[in-house]
């Protein structure tokens, strides 16, 4: 990349975005809260079938989220009702990359938590009260592949609605990416973090908008970095299919 980008630059165009659609912004999270709260309250008479919907409409959601913001980053004044309704085939790609992403990390959780019992058979987990000093290394060592699968495929999304790639291309897509920029990544959600425990303080009411927010810092960063991309490799799809083909 020829320019490069600081999370400072990151965080002040998402102010400046969040800022200018406060409106938007919080109208569709609280839409998103009251779904959640209501689905949770009927949770008891839904059984397993309340998981099914919190996360289907999860998916829905966050490509309604994504599109909406996408729309008002390239035509501010244009933005529609039509803008909110989700794509189906983007949130299906979407929760086909979730399911794929789960699958991995369950599967790499398993062999770790194998390993590390197997090599200290005195160990024993403690139903009652699991997080014990004893099992302090195998939590720091699940913590490391879930950190680093977070940050090399957090742009998943991005590319599923922007550029409406794919489940597997959109993986390819983010993995390619992110590649040589692990840190600054990390930096970037460790400010989300930041902010998200600022909204928490605020009684809880702040999450509000500190959650949205936290997308729209990651909406922010995936532009910067696929136009910054763009200008040294012209298109990003190309290099994609460069590393699909090796």
């Amino acid at each position: 990349m020829d320019r490069e980008i600081t999370v400072k630059d990151v965080f002040m165009d998402s102010w400046q975005l969040a800022k200018d659609n406060i409106i938007v912004l919080l109208g569709l999270t609280v839409v998103q809260f009251a779904v959640i709260f209501t689905i949770s309250l009927l949770a008891p008479a839904l059984g397993n079938l309340s998981g099914l919907l919190l996360s289907l409409f999860d998916a829905f959601y966050t490509v309604a989220f994504y599109q909406v913001f996408f729309k008002l980053i390239d035509d501010p004044k244009d933005a529609s009702f039509p803008d909110v309704v989700p794509n189906l085939v983007k949130a299906f790609n979407f929760l086909l990359v979730k399911l794929i992403i789960s699958l991995v990390l369950v599967f790499l959780i398993a062999v770790i938590s194998s390993v590390y019992f197997f090599n200290t058979p005195h160990i024993e987990i403690d139903q009652e009260n699991p997080f014990t000093w004893d099992l302090l290394p195998i939590f720091i060592l699940i913590s490391i592949p879930i950190t680093y699968l977070t940050i090399r495929l957090c742009f998943v999304v991005a590319f599923i609605v922007d550029q409406e790639s794919g489940s597997s291309e959109s993986i390819s897509q983010s993995w390619t990416l992110t590649k040589g920029h692990f840190w600054f990544i990390l930096r970037l959600f460790l400010l989300m973090l930041g902010v998200n425990i600022l909204g928490a303080m605020a009684l809880g009411l702040g999450t509000l908008f500190s959650v949205p927010f936290s997308s729209i810092i990651l909406i922010i960063a995936y532009r910067h970095m696929v136009n910054n991309y763009a200008d040294e490799e012209e298109i990003l799809l190309d290099e994609v299919e460069k590393n699909d083909g090796n």
